[in-house]
């Protein structure tokens, strides 16, 4: 795989991965809501940036991507999950 490539991706999983676990101690509703919003623009640059990254080959381009998809689907699931919540908060208490 591109040693490029690699780095790159690393610059995105290194704090994907730090913002998940700021979603578990963040103390309210908007807080959480605010750390998945980052989550996803995290992701987002992700998936732009591969997408548009000029000679990676096809194998590297698909798995980067595909690393880069699964991250950016957990972050919309867990947004869609915190907008849910805050929406009904009492929900979730029963």
């Amino acid at each position: 795989m591109n040693e490029i490539l690699i780095s790159a991706c690393q610059m995105f999983l290194i704090p994907a991965t730090i913002l998940f676990a700021a979603v578990g101690v963040a103390n309210s509703q908007g807080l959480k809501l605010l750390v998945c919003l980052l989550g996803v623009a995290t992701a987002g640059l992700w998936i732009y940036r591969v997408w548009y990254w000029a000679g990676l080959s096809l194998i590297d381009r698909r798995t980067a991507l595909g690393l880069a998809g699964l991250y950016g689907l957990a972050w919309v699931f867990t947004l869609l999950i915190q907008l849910k919540n805050t929406v009904s908060p009492g929900y979730n208490r029963r």
